[in-house]
């Protein structure tokens, strides 16, 4: 009997040892499962926060680039093409274009937020502690910085022009779907001073012209076009005119026999009319037309019956102000006057071209180049006799 009982104790006992090992692996391998599936779900949304934050970050860097890099020109070519693009792009670009602006920082914090947040609990959760959150800050500064910030900025600023149709859709739909935002701040920087800044200067256009020839957009002669046609409101007409003193003139009470054995080659198309005085410039009378009274004999004509109004300007006029009173007038001669209304010179649209072009316009009849050096030698000469 007692070596049954013996037996007996002795078999509960491994029952019951058996029993308890099998319920220890059984509480022990829902445990494992349950940590392995957390960290893969954890995984799985640390890849998400990551990807969405750099994602929106690289779009958000791309249209801030595209946005500050277009130019007002370039929107104009796609307005006159009539590219709906063009017209969206006119509107986003108003008072300098705070709202899209506004808009896509807005969507760029958001991102930048939600994602470090998001990454954070993430890693928290798979490895608690500061060496991990640490690690996965720098990783993340790296990613945010070469993914969001270099690479798309590099790219929407080289190819801004290729990318101006496909982002001025996108910062739109951004600019309304964050409009709540966009417009309190709009108001706010309207309560702000300062008046409304200039698109180009003219230091830009000139800069701009440089770069043009530089990257062959634009011929040589091209740029120096632009760049005199920008510095003439700088250039006093005295500084182009022709002196007084080889200035070719007829007097009112000559007739058309006086002036063709006065002047039998006549090189100047247009010769002013005085009387009595060069001080006094009444009119200017064409060569075309004391040649045509010629040919049909009436050489008793005075130049008074047969001249024209003239126009002048003062010495220290501006070329670009002297060109429009010739386009005003449709004239191509001014008489220029000094302060005290004495003739010191004349001004023709031919003077005003060269000026421009940078050249001197010099045809077959043309016996002197440059009437400025004349009248400097001519004057050396009157003073050394």
């Amino acid at each position: 009997m007692s070596t049954c009982t013996c037996k007996s104790n002795s078999f509960m006992k491994s029952s019951l040892d058996y029993n308890h090992n099998s319920l220890n692996l059984n509480n022990q391998f829902p445990l494992r499962l349950h940590s392995g599936g957390h960290k893969s779900l954890a995984y799985t949304l640390l890849i998400i926060y990551a990807s969405l934050a750099l994602g929106v970050s690289f779009l958000c860097s791309i249209m801030e680039s595209v946005l500050l890099s277009i130019s007002p020109s370039h929107i104009s070519v796609l307005e006159s093409k009539n590219h709906r693009s063009g017209r969206i792009w006119s509107d986003l670009k108003k008072d300098d274009a705070v709202r899209p602006l506004t808009a896509i920082l807005t969507l760029n914090t958001i991102a930048h937020t939600v994602g470090a947040l998001g990454v954070g609990v993430e890693v928290e959760k798979l490895n608690p502690g500061e060496y991990g959150m640490a690690i996965a800050s720098a990783i993340l500064t790296i990613f945010v910085l070469l993914f969001s910030e270099i690479l798309p900025k590099t790219l929407g600023s080289a190819f801004w022009k290729e990318l101006s149709n496909s982002m001025a859709f996108m910062i739109h739909f951004v600019t309304l779907s964050l409009i709540f935002i966009v417009t309190p701040i709009e108001l706010f920087k309207k309560l702000l001073p300062g008046g409304k800044q200039s698109t180009v200067t003219r230091d830009e256009l000139a800069v701009l012209a440089d770069i043009g020839e530089e990257e062959g957009e634009i011929e040589e002669d091209e740029e120096k076009v632009i760049k005199n046609l920008l510095r003439l409101r700088d250039i006093n007409v005295e500084s182009i005119m022709t002196p007084r003193v080889v200035i070719s003139h007829v007097d009112k009470n000559e007739s058309v026999s006086d002036v063709m054995e006065r002047i039998p080659i006549m090189t100047y198309g247009r010769m002013p009319l005085i009387d009595t005085d060069i001080d006094n410039v009444i009119g200017y009378v064409l060569r075309s037309e004391i040649l045509r009274r010629a040919a049909v004999d009436e050489f008793k004509i005075r130049m008074s019956e047969i001249s024209r109004d003239v126009h002048k300007c003062k010495h220290d006029d501006s070329v670009d102000k002297a060109l429009d009173i010739l386009l005003d007038t449709k004239e191509q001669i001014l008489i220029v006057q000094d302060d005290f209304g004495g003739t010191v010179g004349l001004v023709t649209m031919e003077d005003v071209i060269e000026t421009l072009l940078g050249v001197e316009i010099v045809d077959e009849s043309d016996e002197v180049e440059d009437m400025r050096e004349l009248a400097k030698k001519l004057n050396s000469e009157n003073i050394e006799d």
